[in-house]
């Protein structure tokens, strides 16, 4: 019985053989090439600069219903985690904030890659003083909102040429609150540190956050005189980060007795300051950034000046600074004294 199990399997196996044998394999299509769209294939809409758009937001939301195109070249790319869901393109005449609502975008969209939005159906909000492109927001706090399908994503943004990246323009002290530059690609020289952070420390991340005054703790101007940049040297926190500052009391700007109040870590963005003349510039670092506890290089903070490129934003009237990683950081000149560099 055993020898007959033993046969019919050769025997199944020599069919399946001989089945190979006289079947091809099977054939698959080659991938289809993605589509690379230029402004030929969007006739009939209206073209406007980056500049025009934004110009069109007049303090209210703006719920564009016609076919408005613009097109732009990236000058973001989230893969240092500095930004999130979100990326900017810039043309001759401006740049914009696009709330793309998906993840690992720099995937997607390269640095000087030519993308064109159908605005059509979005809306221009603005938020403390940075004006976007997303949906309308259902909740009164925001005028935009994030467009959150990928299917909604692809029917408005378009993916053209790769080209060569746009470059910094290097801007001087009194063009550093300019509304033309704000959402580009820029550069900052002959920064020096300014000793001074802002940071919210919440009580409860699960808390209330507009409760400022019962669940958070402000690290800011206040302080400052006191306690410095309150012994945050790292460019943000990750929740592992946090819980080591807590330790450290912040400085002194939390006292034991109060340490327990925080009864949950969280990953924390952070504003560090740095002087461009009388300029206060806030370099602000996402708590989950990959370079969020990487310390500042002890040069810096002891007074060596630093140039700086990445996106120009704004926080009400401050001016902010975004670092798409630690590329844009470049020490040029060490007055300070410090041989050794920061881990």
């Amino acid at each position: 019985m055993k020898y007959s199990i033993f046969f019919a399997g050769l025997a199944v196996a020599g069919l399946s053989l001989a089945s190979c044998d006289e079947f091809p394999p099977v054939k698959y299509d080659d991938p289809q090439e993605e589509r690379i769209y230029t402004e030929e294939d969007f006739a009939g809409y209206t073209f406007v600069s980056i500049a025009e758009l934004k110009d069109m937001y007049q303090g209210t939301p703006v719920e564009i219903d016609s076919d408005i195109m613009i097109a732009g070249q990236v000058i973001s790319s989230d893969q240092s985690g500095n930004l999130y869901r979100t990326m900017y393109i810039q043309d001759a005449a401006g740049g914009i904030e696009l709330k793309l609502g998906t993840r690992n975008l720099y995937n997607e969209y390269k640095i000087g890659q030519w993308v064109y939005v159908n605005c059509n159906g979005l809306t221009l909000g603005d938020y403390r003083g940075m004006v976007g492109l997303g949906y309308r927001s259902l909740e009164d706090k925001y005028e935009t909102s994030y467009i959150e399908v990928p299917e909604l994503v692809n029917s408005h943004v378009f993916k053209g040429k790769l080209d060569k990246p746009i470059e910094p323009r290097l801007l001087e002290e009194s063009q550093l609150r300019n509304e033309e530059f704000l959402g580009t690609y820029v550069r900052i020289e002959d920064l020096s540190y300014g000793n001074q952070i802002f940071v919210l420390l919440y009580y409860d991340p699960n808390g209330d956050r507009e409760d400022y005054e019962g669940n958070c703790l402000f690290l800011d101007d206040d302080i400052h005189a006191q306690y410095g940049n309150c012994g945050i040297n790292t460019w943000a926190m990750s929740e592992t980060g946090f819980y080591k500052y807590l330790d450290e009391g912040f400085g002194g700007a939390v006292p034991d007795e109060d340490k327990g109040r925080f009864v949950n870590g969280m990953a924390y963005s952070v504003s560090q300051y740095f002087k461009k003349g009388s300029v206060d510039v806030e370099v602000r670092t996402s708590g989950y950034a990959r370079f969020a506890d990487t310390k500042i290089d002890q040069r810096i903070l002891a007074g060596a000046h630093v140039n700086f490129t990445g996106i120009l934003t704004r926080y009400d009237e401050k001016c902010q600074f975004t670092l798409i990683d630690l590329n844009g950081v470049e020490i040029v000149s060490d007055n300070s004294g410090v041989d050794s560099v920061t881990e």
